[in-house]
C-alpha cells in the first residue's frame, strides 16, 4: 500500500512569532516494495520534515498522508494506532546515539519487537537475524552499544529498526561522518538489504556521488517544494541543478572537464570511478 502524500504542507509554530513553513503542497507516492530512493536537497529544504511525515512522527498542517492504508491528517484520530504505522515505516535517525540506550546490543535490537508484543524468544531470533543482515556477527549481541565505533553504531541502530520488519526503511543521512570507503560499504549494505528483503529504502543524503551510483529514483526538495521526481540519469542532465543548490557527481565533473580541456569525445555520464576510467581508456586508445 505504500505512502501517499496528497497536497501536504507543514508549518512549525513558535510562541516567539517565528513560525516556519518547512514543506509546501507535496503530492508524492512511494511504493512499499522494490524502490531505492534518495531524497536530496540543500540544508533546510525540508527533507527531514518530509521523512518524519512518512511514519507519522509529525502531522500535516494541510493535506493528508496515507500510510499503509491509514489516513493521517492535521486532526489526530484517537482511534488510530500510530505505532502500527511506525512498524510499517521504520525511521533511522542521523545520529544513532539517539536510538541506542540499552546495556547490550541484543537488548537494544529486541526492544522494538518486544514493544510490539512478540515473545522474548522470537525477539531474540529477530535480533540475531537483523545483526547478520547489517553485516555484523552474533558476537556483537553481548557488547555494550556505546563502546562501538560510529559505523558499528549506525549498523546496530539499523538492525533495531529491521527487527520490527518494516516494509519501508527511511534513513536520515546514514553515511554522514564516514570516509568514502565507509560510505560505499554502507550503501552497498542498504542495496543488499533491499534486494534480499524486497523492502523499499529511502535515504536522505547530500552526497551526489552516492545518489548517482546507487539510487533508482531521486526526490529533490528545494525551499520546501518537491521540484524533481525521477531517475538520477535524468536529474544530472537538468539545467536547474545550480538553482536547486545541487552539484554534479565527481565522475561527471571530471569527465566533462577532460572533454572540454582536451577536446575528447567522452561520454561524461559514468556512475563509478571504474566506469569513468574505462571510458577514458576507450577514447584515448582509438
Amino acid at each position: 500500500m505504500g505512502i501517499h502524500f496528497r497536497q501536504v504542507s507543514h508549518q512549525y509554530f513558535s510562541q516567539q512569532n517565528s513560525d516556519y513553513q518547512a514543506i509546501y503542497d507535496i503530492t508524492l507516492s512511494i511504493e512499499d516494495q522494490h524502490e531505492f530512493i534518495c531524497l536530496i536537497g540543500h540544508t533546510g529544504s525540508g527533507k527531514s520534515t518530509l521523512a518524519q511525515h512518512m511514519n507519522a512522527l509529525v502531522f500535516p498542517t494541510k493535506g493528508t498522508v496515507e500510510i499503509a492504508g491509514v489516513l493521517v491528517s492535521q486532526k489526530r484520530d484517537k482511534k488510530t494506532d500510530y505505532n502500527r504505522l511506525r512498524k510499517h515505516v521504520g525511521l533511522v535517525f542521523q545520529f544513532p546515539e539517539y536510538q541506542l540506550f540499552e546495556e547490550t546490543v541484543e537488548k537494544d535490537i529486541m526492544f522494538g519487537p518486544l514493544n510490539f508484543k512478540v515473545s522474548p524468544e522470537v525477539a531474540k531470533e529477530k535480533a540475531l537475524e537483523s545483526i547478520r543482515l547489517v553485516g555484523l556477527n552474533e558476537s556483537y549481541l553481548n557488547r555494550n552499544p556505546f563502546n562501538l565505533s560510529g559505523g558499528e553504531k549506525k549498523r546496530v541502530s539499523i538492525a533495531g529498526i529491521l527487527a520490527m520488519d518494516p516494509e519501508i526503511l527511511v534513513l536520515d543521512e546514514p553515511t554522514s561522518g564516514l570516509d568514502p570507503q565507509g560510505k560505499r560499504q554502507l550503501m552497498r549494505l542498504f542495496k543488499d538489504i533491499q534486494e534480499k528483503t524486497n523492502k523499499t529504502v529511502v535515504i536522505i543524503t547530500h552526497d551526489m556521488d552516492l545518489v548517482y551510483e546507487y539510487a533508482t529514483r531521486t526526490l529533490v526538495l528545494s525551499d520546501g517544494n518537491l521540484v524533481f521526481d525521477g531517475t538520477p540519469d535524468d536529474l544530472f542532465r537538468r539545467e536547474e541543478l545550480a538553482t536547486w543548490s545541487l552539484s554534479l557527481p565527481q565522475t561527471i565533473r571530471v569527465l566533462k572537464g577532460l572533454k572540454e580541456q582536451f577536446h575528447l569525445e567522452l561520454n561524461p555520464y559514468q556512475k563509478t570511478v571504474e566506469e569513468a576510467v574505462r571510458e577514458i581508456e576507450k577514447v584515448t586508445s582509438r
